[in-house]
């Protein structure tokens, strides 16, 4: 099986439909993490062999969980899942943050080569990072523990907005203040172990209502 078949079937069973247009790109953007891995260190050597796996089809496992327009990418490292999910989804406006200029440099020649519009390379400190607008899915792939992700991604959602965290069994769940969290367990094709994913929204407010006879 090719490269292109395995991401196109492997998408599928993820529930991700994808053009050929957008599987030539997945493609490509593997082909440029493999090229571009020694210098900028990337993904692990040992992924390496198993990109379209352990890092494309993961990416993309978080397409059908996706809200909203807006999208922040935190932390995004290797453009992970920050790229695979802008090709997949050229209809929502992708930022993909990271605190590294040099990884970022990465991005901006990675979107160019790629010819991805909807892509907004920034390098910024998480904490200092002062948006247009708030967004709608903050996403996150194992750069952090849980309370560390949430404490910056709260700031830059939407009220109605969710994070969404790819983590291993960091941490314990509860330890998000604020937050109502759900864990999802994707299966990804070709691996073995369950990947989880954390769905994080804030609690809902409940107002002081205050009784009709009140001033009675």
């Amino acid at each position: 099986m090719t490269e292109a078949e395995e991401l196109e079937s492997g998408a599928l069973e993820l529930g991700v439909g994808l053009n050929a247009g957008q599987i030539e790109r997945l493609v490509r953007f593997a082909a440029l993490l493999r090229r571009w891995n020694n210098a900028f260190n990337l993904v692990s050597r040992s992924d390496v062999a198993r990109l379209a796996a352990r890092h494309l089809l993961d990416a993309l496992s978080l397409v059908p969980l996706i809200v909203g327009r807006r999208v922040l990418d935190l932390g995004t490292g290797a453009e992970l899942p920050g790229i695979p999910l802008a090709i997949a989804r050229p209809d929502v406006e992708f930022t993909l943050l990271d605190r590294s200029e040099r990884r970022i440099r990465f991005v901006r020649q990675a979107t160019l080569d790629l010819s991805l519009p909807n892509v907004d390379p920034v390098s910024a400190d998480y904490a200092d990072f002062r948006p247009d607008a708030l967004f709608d899915t903050v996403v996150s792939r194992a750069v952090a523990k849980p309370a560390a992700l949430w404490r910056d991604a709260a700031s830059l959602l939407a009220a109605d907005g969710i994070a969404l965290f790819q983590v291993s069994a960091l941490g314990r769940d509860s330890d998000l203040p604020d937050a109502h969290i759900e864990s999802v367990s994707v299966r990804i094709p070709g691996l073995t172990q369950l990947h989880r994913v954390l769905r994080v929204r804030r609690h809902a407010v409940t107002p002081n209502l205050v009784p009709q006879d009140a001033d009675r």
